[in-house]
Order: C-alpha cells, then structure tokens, then sequence
C-alpha cells in the first residue's frame, strides 16, 4: 500500500483499524482533495521542514529555482545585488537600481521557490529586501541532499554529481561576487555581466540537484521511485 487510494479503499473496506491508520482516512482524503486543487500551502504548512522535498515531483511545474547575490551577510545590515530566478526554461536577472524591485511579483507567479541553504541566507534577505513579500512555499535543497551524503556548498555538492561550471566562472564565489559588484559601481559593465552569469549557474544548477533529491530521496524513506 504506496498510495493515498488504496490507503482509502482499505479504510472503505473496513480493513484498516478505526483507532489506529483508520483515524488519519479524513487527513488523507482532505490531502488527496489538496493535491487534486493543487494547493501547495497545504501540503507546505503540514509538512515538517526535512520533508518539504516532497513538494518537488508534484510541483515541479510551477516552481522555480532563486539564488541572490548581497553586499555581504548580514540581512539586517547588507543588500542585495541581483536576485537570479530560473523556472527551468527562462533565466532573470533582477539587478539593483534597475529592476531589482519587480522580483516579487513575477515570484509570486510560481507556486515554489527552490534554493539551496535559502532558509539562513537567501529568504530572510528577501523578506528583509520585500517586507511584504512571502514565498507560498519555499524548499531549501541542501537540507534533502546532506541526508542523501551530498555536504558542503553549493559548488562542492555540484562537483560531487559531476556538475561543472565554465573556467571563466568556476572560481567566483561570494567573496568575489561583492568585489565585482564594487567594479559595476566604479564604471565597469563587464563585472556586472560576470556577476549576473555566476548568478545564473548558481539557479541553472539547482534543476540537477532537485532531480537528484527527486530521484534518490524515495529510496531513502523506503520506496523505489518517485512515482511509488
């Protein structure tokens, strides 16, 4: 039994305990209802947050991947640069002093927002940055992936699922991320543009980390695949 349904005709046959699996039928139906209207703030407010990659499979579609550049650390103190947004097939670069401003209304055109150690860094910047902005649901991946054996940062993990990034690219980090930022400041466009495709590989990236944890997670909670 791998299914809400069978779950449910079990419960119909009366094969199911009453004061045991039994009593959780109406959750699973309501779940079931939830998934069909696809409410993803219902399964996000329900799920504890080692579990939120269970959002993935069934709203991929409408999710997109965000990764931001700052200043520096601290959300309370530093901003952000540019804010990169990737859905799987068109990549934005929200930049500031240019549009950086228009980032939560195209966000909340999407259902899931996917990050990768988002939950310290990236969404409290944006809720600082956007006071009035909340993601519907927000799924952090290096939570499922540490459980998966895949630890570090970002390009770490990626060079550990054979991802690699252009040589141009492969040594910016965030350090550097702040110090081209200055350069745009002082006049040199070029620096932006170096910026602004670091940021694009941070978010391109993602989609290959959330199909692995897609594809690896089920076997560690007991099932074969996604679709068990």
């Amino acid at each position: 039994m791998r299914d809400w349904e069978s779950f449910l005709d079990l419960h119909r046959d009366g094969v199911l305990p009453q004061r045991g699996l039994g009593r959780i039928a109406p959750l699973v139906k309501e779940s079931k209802d939830a998934l069909a209207c696809q409410s993803i703030e219902f399964f996000a407010e329900r799920l504890p947050p080692r579990e939120q990659w269970r959002l993935y499979p069934d709203f991929s579609a409408r999710a997109a991947f965000v990764d931001i550049e700052t200043t520096g650390l601290s959300a309370g103190y530093d901003q952000i640069t540019v804010i990169g947004l990737y859905d799987g097939d068109t990549f934005r670069a929200f930049v500031r002093g240019k549009d950086l401003d228009q980032f939560p209304a195209v966000a909340a055109g999407y259902a899931l927002l996917v990050s990768y150690n988002g939950s310290t860094f990236d969404v409290p910047f944006l809720l600082a940055t956007f006071p009035g902005f909340r993601p519907r649901a927000h799924l952090d991946l290096r939570y499922p992936l540490r459980r998966l054996g895949h630890k570090g940062g970002l390009k770490e993990v990626e060079r550990g699922l054979g991802i690699h990034r252009p040589d141009h690219v492969r040594e910016v980090d965030g350090f550097e991320a702040i110090r081209l930022w200055g350069e745009y400041l002082r006049g040199r466009r070029q620096a932006l543009d170096l910026l602004v495709e670091y940021c694009r590989h941070d978010v391109v990236n993602l989609l290959t980390l959330a199909r692995t944890v897609t594809t690896e997670m089920p076997r560690v909670v007991g099932f074969s695949s996604a679709a068990d």
